[in-house]
Formats: C-alpha cells, sequence, structure tokens
C-alpha cells in the first residue's frame, strides 16, 4: 500500500483542546445513616456519587435531589454538597454481591482529576457530555458495579509498577465516563413510563401522610391503570396500596417508640382516616397491636454486650458531646470550654481535648479524627472538616429521641438508645403524675434563661422539652406560638418578658457577673416585683440541655424545684 507524502502543511496528530486526562484520587464508601453525612471537596476534585441504596437525599445549597438505588451524580468540584438516607431498615435481597464492602455501602463517592492536555492544574470542567448535578438512573447495574470495583481495586491494589498502575486506574475511571454517557443517550430512546410510575413511588414516600388513591397516582403517571399496576409492582415489589400501607406502618412504629403520642395522633400523622383503622392494619400486618408493638420493642431491658463502636477517635462538635457521652462513648475532642462547662458532665470530660466553639480545622486535624460529628449552631468550616474525617451532620433542633436514635445508629448503639427512651418516657410519665398529686401540674410556665448577660426565652429545646411534658406544664400564649412555629428559643429583653405571662416563671442562670447584674435589674422590674416568690424558681443553666444524661437528672431535680423540698437556690444568688 503507497502511502501519500508528506506535505509542508503544519499538522498537528494530537487531540483538540477538548481533550483531557482523568485522574481517579479515591475510592471513598459511605454508610447507611439517617444523619447527614458531609461530602468533602478537595481543591480541584470531581466527584462521581454512585447511589447502593434507596430513598436517598443529596443536599446541594438550597435544594435537594431525591435519589434511587444504582443513580448517578456527578458535583463539580467545590460544590458543597451532604448526603442523607431516608429509610433506615432496607434491605434489598435482590443487590448483586459485587464486594463485601462496596456491597454493604449505601453510597460510593468517586474523587478524580480532569486535566487538559499540555496544563498541570486540575480543569473545573469535565470536558465530556455528562452534566453536573443531575440525576442518571442507570440500567445496566452490573456494568455500574464491575467497573466501580474494578476501579476500586486497582486503586487499593497497585500493579507491578506505578505505570501500568496509573494506566490501569485512568483507563477504568474513562470506561466508567463513556459508560455514563452511554446511559444518558440510551435512556433518551426508551419510552418513559417506568420513570414516570418510579415518580410515584418517590411521591407516595413523600406524600404519605395524605390521603392517596390509585386513581390519583396512575393519573399523576399519566399511564394506563391496567399499565400501571404491573410497572408498579415490578418496581417495588409490591401493589401500589400495599407499598403506601408499608410506607405508613414503618413510619408509625417510628413514632410508637420516639414520641408520647396517642394512638389516635399517630394515625393522623401517617395518613390514617382513624384510629381504629390503623389499629385494625397494624395488627393484620404485624400481628401485635400497636401498643403490644411499643412495648414488645421497647420493655426488654435484659443485659447485653455493647457492639464494638465503629469509630476510634471522634471529634464532637456543638450540643453532639453530651449525646456521646449518654451512649457510654467519649470523644477525643469537644468544644469542652464552651458547651462541656455549661452541662452536669464536666468532671467525666477534663481530660478530652479543646477544639474550640465551632471546631477548629488546625485542632481538630492534630487530633486525627476518624469521625467528625458535628451538632452546633454554625457551619463555618464543615466543608474543611470533611477533608479531615468523615463528618456527619446531627441537627441540634431535632427531637431529642429522634437526635438520639440517630446518634445511636451512627455508633451501633440502636438498642442501648431503644432502652434509654422506653425508660425516659416512662419516668417522665410517672414523675408528672406523682407531681400532680401535690400541685397543678396544668398551670402555664415561661422558662428563662440568661446567658453571660443575655436574655432567653425557651421554647421547645433544652429545659422546655421537660416542662412542656403531654402530661407537665402548658406553654403560655406567646410561648406557644413559638412552638409553633418551630423556634427553639428566642433572644428577648428585660422590659419584654412581661409577654410571656404564666403561672410559674424558671429562671436558668450561669455565674457570669453579666448574668447576675442582669438578674438583680431584673428583679426590680414591676412585673417582676409583684410576683410571689413561690411563682419564681431559679436554678442553674446546667439543666438547660436536652441529652440524656440532664433530662435523666432533671427528673430528679424537677420535683424538688416545684415543690421547694429540701431545695436550695444557687449558691452565687
Amino acid at each position: 500500500m503507497e502511502h501519500s507524502p508528506v506535505d509542508d502543511t503544519k499538522k498537528l496528530f494530537f487531540p483538540d483542546t477538548g481533550f483531557g486526562l482523568y485522574i481517579p484520587q479515591s475510592v471513598i464508601l459511605l454508610r447507611r445513616l439517617s444523619c447527614k453525612q458531609c461530602i468533602a471537596s478537595p481543591p480541584g476534585a470531581h466527584r462521581l456519587i454512585v447511589f447502593r441504596s434507596a430513598s436517598g437525599l443529596l443536599h446541594l445549597g438550597k435544594h435537594f435531589v431525591q435519589t434511587e438505588k444504582n443513580d448517578s451524580l456527578l458535583l463539580a468540584p467545590g460544590a458543597q454538597a451532604s448526603i442523607q438516607f431516608v429509610d433506615q431498615h432496607e434491605e434489598d435481597p435482590d443487590s448483586l454481591e459485587l464486594d463485601p464492602q462496596l456491597d454493604s455501602a449505601a453510597a460510593i463517592i468517586i474523587f478524580f482529576h480532569v486535566y487538559r492536555l499540555g496544563e498541570s492544574t486540575p480543569s473545573n470542567e469535565l470536558l465530556s457530555k455528562v452534566p453536573y448535578e443531575t440525576r442518571m438512573n442507570i440500567t445496566d447495574e452490573s456494568r455500574l458495579l464491575d467497573l466501580v470495583g474494578t476501579l476500586d481495586s486497582s486503586l487499593m491494589s497497585p500493579f507491578s509498577t506505578p505505570e501500568e498502575s496509573r494506566l490501569k486506574q485512568q483507563i477504568t475511571l474513562q470506561e466508567l465516563i463513556l459508560f455514563l454517557m452511554e446511559n444518558i443517550r440510551r435512556n433518551t430512546e426508551i419510552p418513559d413510563s417506568i420513570q414516570a410510575v418510579k415518580q410515584t413511588v418517590a411521591y407516595i414516600e413523600s406524600h404519605y401522610q395524605q390521603n392517596i388513591t390509585a386513581r390519583q397516582l396512575y393519573s399523576i403517571a399519566g399511564v394506563a391503570k391496567w399499565q400501571y399496576s404491573g410497572l408498579f409492582q415490578s418496581i417495588t415489589g409490591k401493589k401500589p396500596l400495599d407499598y403506601l400501607l408499608d410506607i405508613r406502618l414503618k413510619h408509625a412504629k417510628r413514632l410508637l417508640l420516639q414520641t408520647d403520642d396517642t394512638l389516635a395522633q399517630i394515625a393522623h400523622a401517617v395518613g390514617f382516616k382513624d384510629e381504629s383503622y390503623f389499629s385494625r392494619k397494624f395488627k393484620q400486618t404485624e400481628g401485635i397491636t400497636p401498643r403490644q408493638y411499643e412495648e414488645t420493642s421497647s420493655v426488654n431491658s435484659s443485659p447485653f454486650i455493647l457492639p464494638e463502636v465503629p469509630y476510634k477517635r471522634i471529634v464532637a462538635i456543638g450540643y453532639s458531646l453530651g449525646d456521646l457521652l449518654s451512649l457510654g462513648i467519649k470523644p477525643v475532642g469537644a468544644d469542652v470550654q464552651i458547651i462541656g462547662k455549661r452541662g452536669l458532665y464536666w468532671d467525666a470530660i477534663k481530660d478530652i481535648e479543646d477544639v474550640g466553639l465551632l471546631g477548629e480545622p488546625t485542632k481538630i486535624r492534630e487530633l486525627h479524627p476518624d469521625l467528625i460529628v458535628h451538632s452546633g449552631f454554625r457551619q463555618d468550616w464543615v466543608n474543611e472538616l470533611a477533608s479531615i474525617a468523615p463528618t456527619v451532620l446531627i441537627d441540634r433542633y431535632e427531637p431529642v429521641y429522634s437526635r438520639i436514635m440517630q446518634m445511636a445508629e451512627l455508633l451501633n448503639r440502636q438498642k442501648f438508645a431503644e432502652q434509654w427512651i422506653y425508660r425516659h418516657r416512662t419516668a417522665s410519665n410517672r414523675m408528672w403524675r406523682n407531681l400532680a398529686e401535690h400541685v397543678d401540674v396544668k398551670q402555664t410556665a415561661a422558662v428563662f434563661s440568661i446567658v453571660e448577660g443575655n436574655l432567653y426565652v425557651m421554647s421547645m429545646k433544652g429545659f422546655g422539652v421537660t416542662i412542656y411534658h403531654p402530661d407537665g406544664m402548658q406553654p403560655p400564649p406567646k410561648v406557644k406560638e413559638l412552638i409553633q412555629a418551630g423556634i427553639p428559643f428566642q433572644l428577648t429583653r428585660a422590659e419584654h418578658a412581661r409577654a410571656y405571662e404564666a403561672d410559674i416563671h424558671f429562671i436558668l442562670m450561669d455565674n457570669d457577673t453579666r448574668t447576675i447584674r442582669l438578674y438583680r435589674e431584673l428583679m426590680q422590674l414591676p412585673y417582676w416585683s409583684t410576683k410571689s416568690a413561690d411563682r419564681i424558681i431559679v436554678s442553674e443553666n446546667k439543666y438547660n440541655f436536652d441529652d440524656p444524661l440532664t433530662m435523666d437528672k432533671l427528673l430528679i431535680e424537677l420535683p424538688q424545684m416545684i415543690l421547694k423540698k429540701s431545695y436550695r437556690q444557687p449558691h452565687y444568688m
């Protein structure tokens, strides 16, 4: 075969500027947790997330993406995100067995850099047709898992030479990117009936509290009735209304264990028309009544061996400190001087390293943590913390029982936490019943906290969680407004305290000189000077927390405060 002569024109036998090198950095596995897990954002790194668990929420700035199993999603460098999984007890008997570690992961995150030809710094563009922050559902699960497993193995087990190792990693990652591109193209060519039905599955999971009918579901999907049920059953394994029932009962079980709500309240909260229908369906499905389920799930307090905690060096930021200690776990670092010294557990944390109020990254990095639990009021350094160690976010305003279960799940202490919840609920009910024999416990009560000279009125947070028990004291109208609005506490001024008129006033204080001065000024105001001494109960701010340690202690101290039996005001008064 003849070859054409080389002419004088300059031909560049290189790809154009759109070509890039894809260099994988690491593969991270995320466990299924109910709390938010931060996704680290190393400089210049792209992140490909592969969801192995259904019912996921990917939080992106001010919006979130609801994900399903085998969804993939690409994040641009610098984009902040966190993952939360909705269903705690998901089981998938049909899942493919790829690798013991990968198969047990709820999500897999692949970190990689992209380089333009001839450039030494990572590019912020992927240089392909895979869109950012767009959910891509993968239909070929086995191929997806094979590529991810191969990439993970190549990163964990290098080949004989560095060159071979790098080439294998790059080739596998590029095959994965190409696979995603082909999947996107293929999905645009197939009928969208299945996707439409999948959307109604997500609709049920987010609207189960509402009245949902089969007609409504297939109307939303835009699919014929005869076709809809078959497609729905092929996706979920259940008929639409059976699936709806399962979702409602799952949430009802959670409420039975984590709240003091009546059966009528629980039935209404999860979408049943009345208590009797709820109880009948519950027993038909579970074989026992709702209350029997509550008792059998919670009463069993026989000794058991605590499972090993999956993390050895934990750093607690914010109010997670008390929750950790209550589960029998001492972190290596916490904001000791700020949070710790205000609580009841000061003696137990003297050997814990202080990391500052917001969790200073420099101090935390020196502790070499393998987990960071963030439950603070600011998140200034969350993204940087996520680059140090796996970082989870637990909302400190979450209802206490739910918050404790999130923490327990993270640390393999679920049974321990369930038993505490049951014991605490029982003890709370008993305390208020006993108090009712001596005083009118249905009086209104306002709770004020003075911290470093600032006056706060408490809502359903801290001390208020115990006081505003269903069998306990009632919030005055202005506090009730805060509770209904979801406001845990509110800063106020001394002269405005009269707006929270109540039968009983609790004033919780620290020993700061500014606090003592404000308290004395407060007592001189006309509103307070007219109150009789038995209508004002003064105590310490160490009780203004709602971790299990504090709440258990408060059940002992509160009757003494109210009945004034052997109870003394703080020494600095």
